[in-house]
């Protein structure tokens, strides 16, 4: 059994820990800010001062006009891409199955990876903070397995029992060394042991996936009692 102090020890650490992944996400988003939406703007008012002083008539005057159009669609673009990083537009537009079908698509067609996803949609109705942070989860994971899997196929599963949430992401590839898994900063694994924690769940890695090979994590995240009836309510 755990002393009393090395308990709260533990706390302060997981607390200091959120604390972290919570500012390098706050200076993230400003840095995107400033960098490339705040860049846009600033680009654009000096568009727009030219465009000012030309007649409007002038063929000048409509490439800075057209110049102008593909600023302002551009910056849309960003905007569009950084509220994305927030909260995924897809979460809202169709829910927590919608989303981590669309990101699996996008998985597949970005880095060219074969990938499986199980689920049942009716399980996966769940309040906002639920299915941001387990989609979080499934994307870190996903992520992870681009960079550094060298995988060529993966497997998503979500299964519901009871008030309990399995999740279990799984991938062919090279694996994870022993003990590298224990490391506090291996491969984002520290910020996803965080999202867990703070839904009170539970986190394993394991690096040689048995006989398959490859990583498999597996995650239990407990449900509040209210969100079995929701997903009754789905399913009807």
């Amino acid at each position: 059994m755990k002393h009393p102090r090395t308990r709260k020890q533990g706390r302060r650490f997981s607390d200091s820990a959120l604390a972290d992944i919570r500012e390098d996400e706050r200076v993230h988003i400003s840095r995107e800010l400033h960098d490339d939406l705040g860049q846009l703007l600033a680009t654009l008012r000096v568009e727009l001062t030219l465009f000012k002083q030309l007649p409007h008539d002038l063929p000048e005057a409509q490439e800075r006009l057209a110049s102008m159009d593909a600023l302002l669609l551009h910056a849309i673009g960003s905007l569009r891409r950084i509220a994305g990083n927030l909260r995924p537009r897809d979460l809202d537009e169709g829910g927590l199955y919608y989303a981590l079908d669309a990101l699996r698509r996008e998985f597949e067609k970005h880095h060219k990876i074969g990938c499986r996803f199980d689920a049942l949609p009716e399980a996966l109705v769940l309040d906002q903070r639920y299915s941001t942070t387990i989609y979080r989860l499934v994307q870190e994971s996903l992520t992870n397995i681009a960079r550094h899997a060298g995988a060529s196929s993966a497997h998503i599963q979500l299964q519901r029992s009871g008030t309990e949430l399995r999740i279990e992401i799984s991938d062919n590839g090279r694996g994870i060394a022993a003990g590298a898994t224990a490391r506090a900063d291996a491969l984002g694994l520290l910020g996803m042991r965080e999202r867990v924690a703070a839904l009170r769940g539970s986190i394993s890695v394991d690096g040689t996936n048995g006989a398959a090979g490859g990583t498999r994590i597996a995650i239990r995240i407990p449900l509040p009692a209210n969100s079995s009836a929701a997903a009754a309510k789905g399913a009807g």
